[in-house]
């Protein structure tokens, strides 16, 4: 009587492992860059959002809004964190950059929004060094206080992909 059930070779076993392991080889790496660039793409959007959230809210308000930010490589215990500002004229001062949340009838600081834990691997880079960076809008749009280091921004995922954001002094953002 012959055998029915012939079972797998040691050969046979080791082509099939091998060609998985090929394949996790090419799949694997192109995944993690497809992570890396989501992430990237991910926070990116969500700080030309808020940038064009405090140009909006500076129309519709009547206030002046700012957005505050300081970058990844600095010593400051924000780094790599951003938040909307705001003050109701050009005569009242901004509240200090590390005030805690609050609204005022003149004045209002929002919450940091922290990009090292919402997108880990994220870094904030103003391209001049400088250890902050802002831009702030009038009643009209415009952007009248662009700091040097907002031009452009850089967003970069753990040395790897970069995105470059400007803002216009017309108050449109471009993502490069």
């Amino acid at each position: 009587m012959g055998r029915s059930g012939r079972g797998y070779t040691l050969v046979e076993v080791l082509i099939v492992v091998v060609m998985a392991g090929i394949m996790a080889g090419l799949t694997i790496p192109a995944f993690l860059g497809f992570m890396q660039r989501s992430r990237l793409d991910a926070a990116v959007g969500q700080l030309v959002e808020h940038v064009r959230e405090a140009r909006s809210r500076a129309t519709m308000t009547g206030w002046q809004y700012k957005v505050l930010g300081f970058n990844y490589g600095g010593g400051d215990p924000l780094k790599n964190q951003y938040r909307l500002m705001a003050r109701s004229s050009g005569g009242v001062a901004w509240p200090g950059d590390t005030v805690a949340p609050f609204q005022s009838a003149t004045q209002m600081a929002g919450v940091w929004v922290n990009l090292n834990n919402a997108y880990p691997g994220v870094r904030v880079n103003p391209l001049d060094g400088s250890p902050r960076f802002w831009v702030a809008f009038d009643a009209r749009g415009v952007a009248f206080d662009i700091d040097t280091s907002f031009q452009p921004l850089q967003v970069t995922y753990q040395m790897g992909d970069t995105r470059t954001v400007t803002v216009t002094t017309a108050g449109s953002v471009r993502i490069q």
